[in-house]
Order: C-alpha cells, then structure tokens, then sequence
C-alpha cells in the first residue's frame, strides 16, 4: 500500500507535533499521575502511536453500537496503541499508555486541513489506560475506560506495541518503521461515546460526539502485523481481526485535544 494514500485515515488525535525522531528507547510512563478532578478539554503532544484499521466481524460491530449510530460499510475496526512517557507531554493528565479500539461509523466523516478527502467517525468499543487520572476523566465522559498497560519499543527499525491486560499480553502489533517525520497534516475527527445517566428518575442512554482537533507526521512503515491472544471467553476477543495484516497501518507522532462531550441523542 502506499502510505500518502492512507495518511488521512491514519492521523487519529492530534494537535502540535513536537520534537525529535523515533529511537530505540522503551516507551513507558515516568511518573505515576494524581488523582483529581480534571476540566475538558485536555492537550496531549507528542505522542507516538500505532494506529491501524483492520477488517472484523460486521453482524458484531453491529452489535456494539447504541441508537442512532450505524456502522460504516467498510466493516473495519481502528485501533490505537501509543504511550506518553512523561507529565509534560499532557495539560493535566501526567504520563499514561493507551490501547484503545473503535468501529468505523457511517455518514460520521470528518475532514483534514486543507483536502477534500474526508475519513469516518469512530465509536469506542474499548479502552484500556494506565492511567486512573485519565480512567476517571473518560468514564464521566462516555469512554468505557478499563485498566490495561501498553508498551512501544522501536528496536533496529522494528516496532513492537503490546498491550497487557492483568498481567497478561492480549494484542501484540508490530511493523518495520523509518525514522525521518513527514506527511505532516491536521484537521478534526469525530469520536463518539455513550453515557447512562439518568433523568426525572429514569434511565437514559445519551449518545456523545466528542470532535478532536489533531495535527501530525508519520514515518515510513512496511509489514505491518496485528495479533490477538485474548483468550475466547474475553470480549476483545468478539473484534480480533479476519487477517493479520491490517487494512491500513502507521507510526505517527501527532497532538490532540480531548475535547468536553456533545450529546447528539438519548434514548
């Protein structure tokens, strides 16, 4: 595949890309952050993240979403595993790593600067974050936030991105990566979420839009592979792949905001 070709399905979050190249080092968080109750929205910079779409199983993406929201013909899911290793790379959230999965939306699409090609929405279906500072702020949001641990390590050119759950890795991703920055671009894209809460003392399910503006680089990436070892009883394991190699796949530095919510329907 031709990376310029997917670079506008690639940029996930983002909003200033900042400073130097990829290199050998293991990225973890160096500080564990305070709990407090945080504001929206945030700032992250300059973190790299393996972002990728993968082909699964669409009568289960189906399956996944709430009211007023349809699955994109494409039948893909997006994954995001990416870590930021230090307090000052965030506005408030410390050092955390994320592993996050959605389900690409129909009629949801948002744009990039500057091109006429649009890329779609994407529903959470899970998330799984080191970080209880940021647990604590996506939950109140509509994010099904959950524990989970990620790593990232480029090592001679190969990248390898593992996310552990319990003590246990559950879905491991690697590719062959360059380390020059280019195909710098920015825009918007459209995430949603859901929140039950409750009015007049009845249940409601409220369907939340959350638009993030991102700007960002990529670097050349070949052989991309996407497994998953969650055992059949786990709930990942219900939007493992169809084929290893994923559809479209990069290694990105980028920014981005978490922006406060909108509810765009209940029910």
């Amino acid at each position: 595949m031709k990376i310029k070709s997917y670079l506008v399905l690639l940029l996930v979050l983002c909003f200033a890309v900042t400073g130097s190249l990829i290199n050998a080092e293991h990225h973890e968080p160096k500080e564990e952050p305070k709990m407090m109750d945080l504001p929206g929205p945030q700032l992250v910079t300059g973190a790299w993240m393996f972002i990728a779409a993968y082909k699964a199983d669409p009568a289960v993406l189906k399956s996944l979403l709430p009211e007023g929201l349809e699955a994109s013909p494409t039948g893909q899911v997006v994954i995001n595993m990416y870590t930021v290793p230090t307090a000052e790379q965030t506005s408030g959230f410390g050092a955390y790593t994320l592993t996050y999965l959605t389900v690409e939306l129909k009629d949801q699409d948002s744009y990039v600067m500057n091109s006429d090609i649009t890329y779609p929405g994407r529903y959470f279906i899970h998330y799984y974050n080191s970080s209880p500072v940021m647990r604590d702020f996506t939950k109140k949001v509509g994010i099904p936030a959950m524990e989970g641990y990620t790593t990232t390590t480029v090592e001679n050119g190969k990248l390898t991105a593992t996310l552990t759950i319990d003590g246990k890795p559950m879905i491991v991703s690697t590719a062959d990566v360059g380390n020059e920055l280019g195909n710098f671009s920015g825009g918007h894209l459209n995430y949603f979420g859901l929140i039950n809460t409750e009015k007049s003392g009845k249940k409601v399910n409220q369907v939340v839009k959350y638009p993030i503006p991102f700007i960002g680089a990529t670097v050349d990436l070949k052989n991309p592979k996407i497994t998953f070892s969650a055992p059949e009883d786990h709930p990942l394991s219900k939007v493992k792949p169809v084929a290893a190699e994923p559809v479209w796949a990069v290694w990105m530095k980028g920014s981005f905001v978490y922006p406060q919510q909108q509810v765009i329907h209940e029910y």
